[in-house]
């Protein structure tokens, strides 16, 4: 494979799976468990879940709260493939920035190999640990809609200002990425003849240069036509006030995990 085959398949890739990541929209729609929990319970619930998980240094306990985002995700008949899809990368890098501590740590080695036994604990304890919290997130990320998300931390009185600019920053990320497939698509509809290493190298700086050109553009566009409909403003959200069974059930589970965890 060329190099210029080569950056615009990894550069096409990333785009496909964070446009991915951002438009998980039919799950919520599905008739799972916290699909049917209010969002601000849930919210809560995964934040409080989230917390708990980030203080705990034994690798039983950290391993059970991830078998229990994992449980919440098939409860709420998300995909395997989706769950796992967000659920791998960042533990795989959590990994690579930690594993040199298998080795540096002090303490009895394991066997013939140059491993502290304390030193692989502690790189397994913090690899499930961000799996963990990274499979609590997504399970909320992909049973709400964002719309339903920035209602939620409205009625929690967040400040107005971070929900607005978290709503502003979540669609310019999708304008983001689609521009830069757009990028890509063009550049390859360009290409006529295989370039050498070197013009490869020059023409992807001129194309990471003109995407970002290109961004700070429709990002003023973007900006002129929300001030032309009036402003940002708050995006109209579906009422869920009421509570229900699922918001209780939820309630206990998240209830009953912290007092394991804690006693």
């Amino acid at each position: 494979m060329s190099g210029r085959a080569l950056f615009d398949r990894t550069v096409a890739t990333v785009a496909e799976r964070a446009r991915w990541f951002l438009l998980a929209e039919d799950l919520p729609d599905r008739d799972g468990f916290l699909q049917r929990v209010t969002p601000s319970v849930k919210l809560l619930g995964i934040v409080a879940l989230v917390a708990l998980t980030v203080t705990q240094r034994s690798l039983p306990t950290v391993t059970a709260l991830a078998l229990l985002s994992a449980a919440l995700a098939a409860l709420s008949r998300v995909p395997a493939r989706t769950f796992l899809g967000r659920l791998t990368g960042p533990p795989a890098f959590a990994l690579v920035v930690v594993a040199p501590q298998a080795a540096l740590m002090g303490g009895p080695t394991l066997g013939s190999l140059p491993l502290s036994a304390a030193g692989v604990d502690y790189v397994l304890t913090f690899v499930v640990r961000v799996a963990a919290c990274v499979g609590f997130l997504s399970v909320l990320l992909v049973t709400t809609r964002f719309a339903d998300l920035l209602g939620a931390l409205r009625r929690l009185r967040a400040p107005p200002i971070a929900v607005s600019l978290l709503g502003i920053t979540y669609r310019y990320l999708l304008l983001f990425f689609a521009e830069l497939e757009r990028l890509v698509r063009a550049r390859r509809s360009r290409t006529v003849a295989e370039p050498s290493l070197r013009r490869t190298w020059r023409d992807s700086g001129n194309a990471v240069g003109s995407f970002l050109v290109r961004s700070l553009e429709r990002g003023e566009r973007v900006q002129r036509a929300a001030r032309a409909r009036g402003g940002t403003g708050r995006t109209p959200v579906r009422s869920r006030e009421s509570l229900g069974a699922a918001d209780l059930a939820f309630g206990l589970v998240v209830a009953l995990a912290v007092a394991v965890v804690v006693a």
